[in-house]
């Protein structure tokens, strides 16, 4: 795929670590946890790493976690209820979880991917912040592997990278990719 070819540079990215993401006595919202100390690090190491990239649109799930990651990579997002965790699903009174099968967690991805690229066409940087479950299937979608096939690992506050062009399938460009979190993890990530 050369440059001049691809329209779309999509980067995929999981919000920080959650208070649902660690063991804890702590009382909190199960549906809708906030980020915990380290997680608010990890979402200000992804604000440091998407600051040269001057042009891009972000999209987020409307999930606190989520809106408190994209909140450091910009101010201006579009704030998407597509993008909701599997299983996860917006209320008048907030959130709640329900009933989601992968399949239908994919369905809905496929939508994502094809809303994204119909609007987003002419050699644009898009990122999305979203959750673990609902990227896994989100990635399949756009490139276009069975929801079944596999389960993908997504680390928190790691940048999955795909490049769309006219001629060609989807290139996974990077994947599960935690560079920018060298000084806030150690080694923490990789027994996730």
């Amino acid at each position: 795929m050369r440059n001049d070819e691809m329209y779309l540079q999509l980067y995929l990215i999981r919000h920080g670590e959650s208070m649902g993401n660690i063991e804890t006595e702590e009382e909190f919202d199960t549906v809708n946890p906030p980020l915990t100390y380290h997680g608010k690090k990890q979402a200000e190491a992804l604000g440091k790493r998407f600051e040269s990239l001057s042009d891009f649109t972000l999209y987020s799930s409307p999930l606190d976690r989520a809106r408190d990651t994209a909140f450091q990579i910009s101010e201006k997002m579009v704030v998407d209820a597509g993008l909701l965790e599997k299983g996860v699903r917006q209320t008048d009174n907030g959130f709640e979880d329900f009933n989601e099968t992968d399949f239908e967690c994919y369905e809905r991805a496929k939508i994502v991917i094809e809303k994204i690229k119909s609007k987003h066409y002419n050699h644009e940087n898009v990122i999305v912040v979203a959750h673990g479950m609902f990227l896994n299937q989100l990635i399949k979608a756009a490139l276009g592997i069975p929801y079944d096939l596999m389960r993908l690992s997504v680390y928190n506050a790691s940048v999955t990278k795909i490049n769309f062009c006219h001629t060609e399938l989807a290139k996974l460009a990077l994947q599960n990719d935690i560079s920018h979190l060298k000084d806030t993890d150690g080694e923490k990530l990789f027994w996730m």
